[in-house]
C-alpha cells in the first residue's frame, strides 16, 4: 500500500513508535535513527522479554535500525543526507530538542521541501504545559481519564493500556497519511503538532459535548455506563458476563432471557431513560438472576436471545479465542536472536494485498544496509565511521 515512502523515526518508546508500526504494517519504509544507546523501548528492565523488551519486540517490528550520532558533524549531515530520500520525518522528543539538534521542520525543508514531519510531545508544541514531563499515566490524568475510570466506591484508575501513548502514536500515523495525500494534491510539505494530552481531550467525545453543554459531572462506574442501563459486567456463579442492552428491543430480549417479561411493562424499567433513574433496582434485579447460573449457561442464552454479550476474558482467552484465531490476530515473525515471537499483527485486513512480517531489528542492525544503498558509503567506510563512534553497527550485521 505504501511501498516507496520512506520514514524516518527518531522515535522512542510507545508515543513515537505506535505510529511507525501501523505505517510499516502498511509496507512504508521505516527507518529508525537511533542513538548508540538505542531507543529506550529497548530497556530490557520494562516489560522483559528474554533478553529484549516486548515494548521494543511489538512498537519497532518492520522497521530498520540505523545508529547515527547526531551531535556529531558527520552523523548530522548523513542524517540530512537521509532526509533529502525521505518523504517523513516522525519524532517525539520534548518540544524544543528538534530545533536544538537543527533539525526541526524548518530546517529539513531547506534540504526537502516536500518533506513531512510529525512531532508526538506530552503537552504540545505551546502552552503553559508544554515544558512539563509527560508520561501515559501523566497524560492519562491531566486528561480526566483517570477520574472518570474505575469503580464507583474505589480509587480512581488508569485505562488498562498505555491509551495517551497510543492515542498519540494513531494520530501521528493518521497525520502522516494526511500530509502524503496533501502533498500529492497541493505539492507541499506540513508539519504536524500533536499532543498526546489533545487526543485523550479528543478522546472525551460526546461525554465533553455533554459536560461542556450541561455543566454535568461524569463519574466512577466501573463497567456500568453513564447514560444506558443494563450496560455493565454481572457477576455469574462462576466468572463474569458483560451485557450492553443499549436498544429496546435488547432489552425487551433480556426481559425474555431472564423469565422476567413483566420488566417491559414496569414503569421503573420501561424504557432507558426509566432504568437509568432506577440504576440500582434494575441493576439489583439483574445482578440477582445472573448469579444463578454459570457463565457458559448465560452466554449461551444470551446469544440465543440476540442480546449483545461478552465473557469477561483474560490474557490468555482472548489469544485461545477461535474469533480471534479465526481472524488472524496471533502472527509470528523470526527475530535474528531470540526465534520465534508471537504477537497481534494489524487489525487491517487487504483483500489482495499481504502486509510485511518482519522483525523488530537491532540496534543497528541496518547501518552499513541503509548507508551503503541509500547514501553510496562502502561498507568499510561505515565501519570506519564506526571506529570513529560516528555511526554504529550491530555485531552480527
Amino acid at each position: 500500500m505504501l511501498s516507496g515512502v520512506v520514514i524516518l523515526e527518531l522515535g522512542q518508546v510507545i508515543a513515537g513508535n505506535f505510529g511507525g508500526v501501523i505505517l510499516a504494517d502498511l509496507g512504508a519504509e521505516i527507518i529508525k535513527i537511533e542513538p548508540k544507546t538505542g531507543d529506550t523501548a529497548r530497556n530490557a528492565t520494562i516489560a522483559p522479554l528474554h533478553d529484549e523488551s516486548a515494548i521494543h519486540l511489538f512498537m519497532n517490528r518492520g522497521k530498520k535500525s540505523v545508529v547515527l550520532d547526531l551531535k556529531d558533524p558527520g552523523g548530522l549531515e548523513m542524517f540530512f543526507d537521509l532526509v533529502e530520500q525521505a518523504d517523513v520525518v516522525i519524532d517525539n522528543f520534548r518540544p524544543g530538542v528538534m530545533a536544538r539538534l537543527g533539525i526541526d521542520h524548518d530546517s529539513l525543508k531547506k534540504r526537502n521541501p516536500g518533506i513531512i514531519t510529525s512531532s508526538v510531545t506530552g503537552f504540545g508544541e505551546y502552552g503553559p504545559a508544554k515544558d512539563k514531563a509527560a508520561f501515559d499515566l501523566v497524560v492519562q490524568a491531566y486528561s480526566g481519564h483517570v477520574d472518570i475510570t474505575g469503580p464507583p466506591d474505589g480509587d480512581p484508575a488508569r485505562v488498562g493500556i498505555p491509551i495517551a501513548d497510543i492515542a498519540g502514536g494513531i494520530y501521528s500515523c493518521i497525520s502522516v497519511l494526511a500530509a502524503l495525500v496533501g502533498r500529492e494534491l497541493h505539492g507541499t510539505g506540513e508539519h504536524a503538532d500533536v499532543a498526546m494530552l489533545d487526543t485523550l481531550v479528543s478522546l472525551l467525545s460526546y461525554d465533553a459535548v455533554d459536560h461542556l453543554n450541561s455543566g454535568r459531572k461524569l463519574s466512577r462506574l466501573g463497567t456500568a455506563h453513564a447514560h444506558m442501563v443494563p450496560w455493565q459486567a454481572f457477576k455469574t456463579s462462576d466468572g463474569y458476563v458483560v451485557v450492553a442492552a443499549r436498544d429496546e428491543k435488547f432489552w425487551q430480549n433480556l426481559c425474555d432471557a431472564i423469565g422476567r417479561p413483566d420488566l417491559k411493562d414496569d414503569p421503573r424499567t420501561a424504557d432507558n431513560r426509566a432504568r437509568v433513574a432506577n440504576r440500582e433496582e434494575v441493576v439489583g434485579i439483574l445482578s440477582e438472576v445472573f448469579h444463578t447460573r454459570s457463565n457458559a449457561e448465560w452466554l449461551a442464552t444470551l446469544d440465543e436471545y440476540d442480546i449483545p454479550n461478552a465473557p469477561v476474558n483474560d490474557m490468555a482467552q482472548v489469544f485461545q479465542d477461535p474469533q480471534v484465531l479465526a481472524r488472524g490476530m496471533v502472527g509470528t515473525y523470526k527475530h535474528p536472536t531470540l526465534g520465534d515471537i508471537r504477537y497481534p499483527p494489524s487489525p487491517i485486513k487487504w483483500r489482495d494485498w499481504e502486509r510485511p512480517n518482519e522483525p523488530a531489528p537491532m540496534l543497528g542492525q541496518h547501518t552499513i544496509e541503509v548507508l551503503t544503498t541509500r547514501l553510496n558509503l562502502s561498507e568499510d567506510e561505515v565501519r570506519r565511521m564506526a571506529d570513529d563512534g560516528v555511526v554504529a553497527i550491530w555485531p552480527g550485521s
